[in-house]
């Protein structure tokens, strides 16, 4: 399986953290970063490890000669529907037509071989459940996140800041400066940057992302595609891309980091095409987005995620097209986090907020492309230590 793991952190704005914290907040990123490349790098053999299996279970099921036949007809059926496609005559083609005839032709193939469609079904079958539990991306705490205008009663209740507008200046009252648990308030321009992008594939997928990254308007985000144009069986791949600002925090006391967070949704869209490529077809793809916050510490172990969208397509051979936007574009989004772990007092600290996606998916016999694209404007950071 082709696997990498691509990061990048600028936190040269640290020139304020004394030597000791600083070390530390590098020390905090690599550590977190050498687990989520041994977490990445074990789904990513599990998922070699499947499609493998699958493919020896099926050549032994057809033997040599048979597993080339099929293939081998397979392969002519999908070049020939492309070359019906050809101008000037295929302009004016029976797309739905001529799919069924190569249909016809692949199962009259299949008939002639004498394999036994139920027990490769059960290949396949135990080649998708072992996929699918491989779905969640298993690297932080998840909980829901919020749409604020629904929400507005329970934003206004985390915080006093949130009886009036969040203000551009000095805090109002009912600030305490001698309240341990009190909440200190950040907004654009924030400092640093953190983006990282784990791609992995198995088969014919090819997986890619763009960035979305500015720190000093608040700018969070990924476009994050996986496409398999030439499938053979038991294909996997996934697609883990992080986008994250930075904003620097002292706690008073020691304790857990409580942090609540306004994004505004400027992009969010889920698309998926999956198309029939004949034989033994199924495929399916799920995409999902959140906001995450993180505590560049030793003692915090992973980030902490709010679910925002998700969206999925499933099929045994049908074709799909799937165009879903669960968000509105423009509308304020939070999400309430905790950090996986305590930080000491008094030691100034690293706390980043952005977003991830993470997108998963299988084709056996299908031509999938998947895309998502979510970007976020983080109007605010709100940090303080739970009481």
């Amino acid at each position: 399986m082709p696997y990498g793991f691509y990061g990048a952190r600028d936190l040269s704005s640290l020139t304020d953290f004394s030597a000791r914290d600083r070390e530390l907040a590098e020390k905090a990123a690599a550590q977190q970063e050498g687990r989520r490349r041994k977490a990445l790098e074990s789904r990513g053999n599990r998922l070699d490890e499947l499609s493998e299996t699958a493919r020896r279970q099926l050549y032994d099921l057809l033997g040599a000669r048979k597993s080339a036949e099929l293939r081998d007809g397979i392969r002519r059926e999908r070049l020939a529907l492309r070359d019906l496609g050809q101008p000037p005559e295929g302009l004016e083609r029976d797309y739905a037509k001529q799919r069924k005839a190569s249909r016809r032709k692949v199962d009259t193939l299949v008939r002639k071989l004498g394999v036994d469609a139920d027990k490769v079904r059960r290949i396949a079958d135990r080649f998708h459940a072992g996929v699918d539990a491989l779905r969640s991306d298993g690297d932080g705490k998840v909980v829901p996140g919020y749409d604020l205008p629904r929400h507005l009663a329970k934003w206004v209740d985390l915080s006093p800041l949130h009886v009036h507008p969040l203000p551009w200046g000095v805090l109002p009252p009912p600030d305490d400066p001698n309240d341990p648990n009190r909440w200190f308030l950040f907004r654009p321009p924030f400092f640093g940057f953190l983006f990282s992008f784990a791609p992995q594939a198995t088969s014919a997928f090819v997986v890619d992302r763009l960035l979305f990254l500015d720190p000093s308007v608040g700018l969070v985000g990924n476009e994050a595609t996986m496409d398999c144009t030439d499938p053979g069986d038991f294909g996997a791949a996934s697609a883990t891309a992080e986008s994250q600002i930075a904003v620097p925090f002292v706690p008073p006391v020691a304790g857990v980091l409580e942090v609540l967070v306004d994004a505004q949704s400027t992009f969010a869209t889920h698309h998926v095409e999956i198309d029939d490529d004949f034989g033994f077809s199924s495929a399916w793809a799920y995409q999902n987005n959140y906001l995450m916050m993180n505590v560049l510490h030793p003692n915090v172990v992973e980030p902490s995620l709010a679910l925002m969208s998700t969206a999925g397509v499933d099929t045994d051979g049908d074709d799909e097209t799937l165009d879903q936007q669960n968000l509105t574009r423009g509308q304020h989004y939070f999400a309430h986090l905790f950090s996986a772990g305590p930080v000491p007092a008094g030691q100034t600290v690293v706390v980043t907020v952005g977003t991830r996606s993470f997108d998963i998916a299988h084709a056996n016999d299908m031509d999938l492309h998947s895309r998502s694209n979510f970007q976020w404007f983080i109007n605010s950071v709100e940090v303080r230590v739970a009481p």
